[in-house]
């Protein structure tokens, strides 16, 4: 089965600090820190620095924590920001500022340091902020870590304005455990479950009454279960639903005539609350494990329309570990 994803963090300065100076007095959040490292190192989550990082450690005026903290800059993989003649190498990960470099440059700078010029104080120090986080932004991760008040205050407008996300160490560790549980699989078991209405295969056709049941055909069990729901649309087309507890959303599989055409489930429109496919078209059921399961309607019965029943048939093939890919 698929794995959940690791959340990409960018730490800033002070969280180095924090995680490596044991001389330190003022460093707040390290067992949080050290959480996060530990994680990093389970795989849960990735951190990496931008190359600010080793301009501001540079500045510091101990000879031997600068060296001993330059060390450790070594396990970590550094991401590039826009380049600045006095602080970028060139071969270093820094990129040329362009329009939409400048235009990041300036939005960010204005949220948290709105009036900042050269002859502000600790100029320096505020302009490798904002290259942290337009390094960030650039690079697409998830989580800006900091300890620093002053991002942190303006966490609400960069999340609203730039889109970056800004925690400190212990939010960081909440919002890495809601994506976890999130992401944890889930044995699951339908509500007031009738075997009539219930195929555990992975793989078949079925044929019952939509009508009863509350509208509702499981496919599969456990990890792999779909809770498909339909109601009356005519004796062509039929209701789908991503109402029940097991389904996260469904998409019509647009251009496909079998099942065994979807290559990549994933390329489908998930937004929408119900579809309507006519017989012969395909529903792409995605459950909350992240498991994809395809419905291809056989015929369809309608007890308004010139029959005694309400009745539908279709075919279903579920992936069990997570692929995409029915075409195998």
């Amino acid at each position: 089965m698929i794995q959940p994803n690791p959340v990409k963090i960018t730490i800033d300065t002070n969280c180095v600090v924090g995680l490596f100076d044991l001389k330190t007095t003022t460093a707040t959040s390290v067992p949080e820190l050290r959480d996060l490292m530990r994680q990093a190192l389970s795989s849960e989550l990735e951190i990496a620095l931008t190359t600010r990082v080793e301009v501001d450690l540079s500045r510091d005026k101990d000879p031997e924590r600068r060296r001993e903290m330059l060390a450790h800059l070594q396990m970590f993989p550094v991401i590039g920001t826009v380049a600045r003649w006095d602080q970028s190498k060139l071969d270093g990960a820094d990129v040329l500022a362009g329009p939409e470099h400048a235009a990041l440059l300036e939005e960010i700078q204005r949220i948290v340091f709105p009036g900042l010029t050269a002859d502000s104080g600790r100029a320096l120090n505020k302009i490798a902020d904002v290259d942290h986080l337009v390094g960030h932004k650039l690079a697409g991760r998830d989580i800006f870590v900091t300890d620093d008040k002053g991002i942190l205050k303006r966490s609400t407008e960069l999340r609203d304005g730039p889109g970056i996300l800004v925690m400190n160490p212990s939010e960081c560790l909440m919002y890495i455990e809601e994506h976890r549980s999130r992401s944890q699989k889930k044995q699951l078991v339908p509500n007031n479950a009738d075997e009539r209405y219930w195929d555990k295969r992975l793989k078949g056709s079925v044929t019952f009454d939509y009508s009863n049941n509350d509208h509702r055909f499981f496919i599969g069990e456990g990890l792999n279960l779909f809770e498909t729901r339909w109601s009356k649309a005519s004796d062509r087309e039929i209701y789908a639903y991503r109402d029940p507890p097991s389904i996260e959303s469904i998409a019509f599989a647009k251009g496909c005539s079998e099942i065994s055409d979807i290559t990549d489930a994933d390329a489908f429109d998930y937004s929408s609350r119900t579809r309507r496919p006519k017989i012969g078209q395909i529903i792409i059921w995605r459950n909350i494990n992240g498991l994809c399961a395809a419905t291809k309607i056989l015929s369809i019965k309608d007890d308004s329309r010139r029959s005694d029943v309400d009745e539908l048939s279709f075919e279903f093939v579920i992936l069990p570990d997570g692929t995409r890919n029915f075409s195998h």
